[in-house]
């Protein structure tokens, strides 16, 4: 019996690239699996549908998409039948509504690593503190963990907040979790 090699991938975040998670999946293992580590690596809910495109979102062949409960019609496919070399690069979308776009890049191919559980997250982007903007108004510094939309199309330029100050200040708003 052959063992499975591993695909190393780096899967960013298609417009913050500076938001990127390393993961290692056996080439047995399926795009359901892959779609299941990717929405932990990247806090998405399972409430969405999702789906992989062999090369640029929406002007390419769809590998499979997959249910919020994990069915779908690329959730048996086998990362080894994607036939993928170093360098590759496929697209994923997570909620068409929200319409998160990521970047899947092939970083290599490499042997198992002995009583290690696939798939797996192995490193992630350094944290880059952003800041609450009410609070930096009273020069206070919080970190901020929100975005809310509302403002942000308003102002034309990100409103950030921290949790204080979302529940404050802006509790009617559609906002968003930031990630880090």
């Amino acid at each position: 019996m052959t063992k499975s090699k591993v695909y190393v991938f780096n899967t960013a975040l298609k417009y913050r690239k500076g938001t990127w998670r390393r993961i290692e999946i056996k080439g047995d293992q399926t795009l359901g699996d892959l779609d299941g580590i990717i929405r932990e690596a990247f806090n998405h809910d399972d409430h969405h549908l999702s789906e992989f495109f062999s090369g640029r979102v929406w002007n390419s062949n769809s590998l499979g998409v997959i249910e919020p409960d994990g069915s779908g019609s690329g959730d048996k496919k086998k990362i080894d039948e994607l036939e993928l070399v170093k360098g590759s690069a496929i697209e994923y979308v997570y909620d068409f509504g929200d319409d998160i776009q990521h970047v899947i890049k092939l970083e290599k191919i490499v042997e198992p690593v002995a009583g290690a559980k696939y798939p797996r997250i192995t490193s992630k982007n350094k944290t880059r503190n952003r800041y609450c903007v009410s609070c930096k108004k009273i020069q206070k510094k919080s970190v901020a963990t929100w975005i809310c939309m509302d403002c942000t199309e308003e102002e034309r330029k990100q409103v950030l907040l921290c949790e204080d100050c979302l529940e404050d200040e802006h509790e009617d708003h559609y906002a968003e979790e930031l990630l880090s």
